[in-house]
């Protein structure tokens, strides 16, 4: 049997090999790209439950109104 405890030096790095081409042209990331937009579009193009409309309408007038409570910074004086 061979010792690998040796150095690595001359063996063939990651960055050896040639690159996958770019993922739009991958067979797998085509048929995945298109069969989650099967299952998710009409879903997605669903318009918001009221309620959640709500929930976000409150929550940024709270973080409006919070902000503007905020204390001022301190300035010294020289």
């Amino acid at each position: 049997m061979a010792n690998d405890d040796g150095p690595r030096s001359g063996r063939t790095g990651e960055t050896d090999r040639p690159r996958a081409k770019a993922s739009k042209e991958r067979p797998f990331d085509l048929w995945l790209h298109k069969q989650l937009h099967a299952m998710y579009d009409e879903i997605a193009s669903e318009p918001l439950p009221n309620d959640l409309l709500n929930l976000i309408d409150r929550d940024a007038a709270d973080a409006a109104k919070a902000g503007s409570e905020l204390p001022k910074p301190h300035t010294s004086k020289k």
